[in-house]
């Protein structure tokens, strides 16, 4: 499931998660490394919008407004884990949006899957969302659906990656609803359960139906650089960052 060749048959098949190894042939692939060339481009003024702590889903976690100087500061210093998380950074910086390139997929307007037929493009101009992830090894992205296809590039570093398909949903158990509200809906897409964890832990095992369902075809893999991930919606998956890492995430 988690890896594949290049070419349009080796994702003819859109119901399905897998790794195009050696792909996209990027520009910020040499480029995104070098703190002193991002910092060019974004400029010592410009702030961003950061995560503090390694998991939204744990308690201390918070977010703030600093300047990108001080970001990159903090991912060579390690004395603070922040996290540029799902962040329109290319709009911001739009020099950074020439170091891309979409791939073809996003643009072969696929059809709503068997296991998600809800399934409708983003309404932004392009027909397509995306996003910067930059962070120190250590952050965690928790298990979680999104409602789009996606393409998610591994640009600078490595990550762990943890995927399962829709039809495990109700062995998950979510956030679901925010606590005094009949309306507000709080993480009802994201998983309880830490994935990171080893199946016989206690934070895992305390959910049966995870281990009894979800445990046999969750499949694992590590993105390197260079790797480009596709996954269809409603796809379970949860991230690690095994080091310094930056990823650009397509939502189509």
């Amino acid at each position: 499931m988690l890896e594949g060749g290049g070419g349009s048959d080796a994702v003819r098949e859109l119901d399905m998660a897998l790794i195009v190894a050696g792909s996209p042939d990027w520009a910020a692939s040499a480029r995104w490394s070098s703190p002193a060339y991002l910092l060019a481009k974004a400029g010592p003024s410009r702030v961003v919008p950061v995560e503090v702590g390694r998991n939204y889903t744990e308690d201390g976690w918070g977010q703030r407004i600093i300047t990108f100087e001080e970001f990159l500061d903090s991912l060579e210093s390690g004395t603070e884990t922040l996290y540029l998380a799902q962040h329109d950074l290319f709009r911001q910086v739009p020099e950074l949006r020439d170091d891309v390139e979409i791939p073809d997929l996003v643009y072969a307007a696929p059809d709503p899957p068997e296991n998600y037929p809800t399934y409708k493009p983003p309404a932004s101009e392009d027909g397509y969302v995306l996003n910067a992830w930059l962070g120190p090894a250590g952050t965690v992205s928790p298990a979680h659906t999104d409602p789009y296809f996606n393409c998610y590039a591994q640009v600078v570093g490595s990550k762990w990656i943890w995927v399962a398909p829709p039809e495990i949903s109700p062995s998950m158990t979510t956030f679901g609803v925010e606590p005094d509200s009949t309306t507000s809906i709080y993480m009802s897409n994201t998983a309880r359960i830490d994935v990171t964890d080893p199946p016989d832990s206690p934070q895992v095992t305390r959910f049966p139906d995870f281990v009894r369902d979800v445990v046999p075809i969750a499949q694992q893999a590590v993105l390197e650089e260079g790797d480009l991930l596709f996954m269809p919606p409603g796809w379970w998956h949860g991230m690690k960052s095994l080091e310094v890492s930056f990823s650009v995430s397509i939502w189509f």
